[in-house]
């Protein structure tokens, strides 16, 4: 592949971009080549479409029928463990933008060019400057991982477990959303009805923390309507999709009012656990 100067440019951002933060450029760009949420205005590729992109580009790889941005993802990294990597990098990116190419493969373009590549910009621009966000302390990020939520509830508990592992692996969305399915499953630990269970929730709350009652009652709230609002657990087209800077503190406010949930019924009446 001869490059000229610009190209040059882009596969030395690439290269630090994966030098920098490897698992998240990856996953994103594989997002970018689905046509997946945050990045669905991007074309969409289907199984076939997917297999078909890679091996028009000389890139053996066939869809095996697993998730298609977990699938891509893989295909990435096996690319990119290849010696040629980034220079294949650099070809995929150039392809998702090459009317002619897509049309040659039967592939609707791009519509929304400037959106889609300033997108890409953004990816590389925040995979290099990862490296320098400020983070949690290792040693409290150590301290969460190693807290046991023994809530007698072996799917809230697998749930966390897996919220924490995905969001230190930058499945941050992911993450997320567990997360919320727990506060939605918290609501009904008490009893089935769920205005009823979680108004007593509320109460053990305020006992064993002494806030009062409204301002718990408000907390749960506005997670509620925060959850609906920025496409958490509904993914409808109108619902506004949170940055990745956002989602360092949604994480860890959310992680942090279960862990109060989740201590307030251990010392309540309804459970000594």
């Amino acid at each position: 592949m001869i490059m000229n100067y610009k190209q040059a440019k882009q596969l030395q951002a690439i290269k630090e971009a994966i030098r920098v933060s490897k698992e998240y450029f990856l996953d994103h760009f594989a997002k970018m080549i689905c046509g997946d949420e945050p990045y669905d205005y991007f074309t969409y590729r289907s199984s076939s479409k997917l297999t078909r992109f890679f091996q028009e580009l000389d890139l053996p790889y066939t869809h095996d029928g697993s998730t298609r941005r977990l699938w891509v993802k893989s295909i990435l990294e096996d690319i990119n463990n290849n010696s040629y990597g980034i220079k294949h990098f650099l070809r995929i990116y150039l392809a998702l933008f090459d009317e002619s190419f897509l049309k040659k493969i039967n592939q609707n373009p791009i519509l929304d060019k400037e959106k889609a590549r300033n997108a890409f910009r953004e990816l590389i621009r925040f995979s290099i400057k990862e490296s320098t966000i400020p983070k949690f302390s290792d040693s409290l990020f150590t301290d969460i991982h190693c807290i046991q939520h023994n809530i007698n509830d072996r799917y809230c508990e697998e749930l966390l477990k897996n919220a924490k592992t995905k969001f230190d692996n930058h499945l941050k969305k992911d993450a997320i959303n567990d997360l919320w399915d727990i506060f939605e499953r918290l609501k009904t630990y008490v009893c089935e009805n769920k205005k009823t269970s979680t108004k007593i929730i509320i109460e053990y709350i305020s006992d064993y923390s002494n806030i009062e009652i409204n301002d718990i009652d408000e907390k749960f709230k506005r997670l509620t309507e925060f959850g609906n609002k920025y496409n958490i657990r509904h993914y409808e087209r109108n619902k506004i999709i949170l940055n990745e800077e956002a989602y360092f503190f949604v994480f860890y406010e959310m992680l942090n009012f279960l862990n109060l949930i989740i201590e307030a019924l251990k010392n309540s009446d309804i459970n000594k656990l």
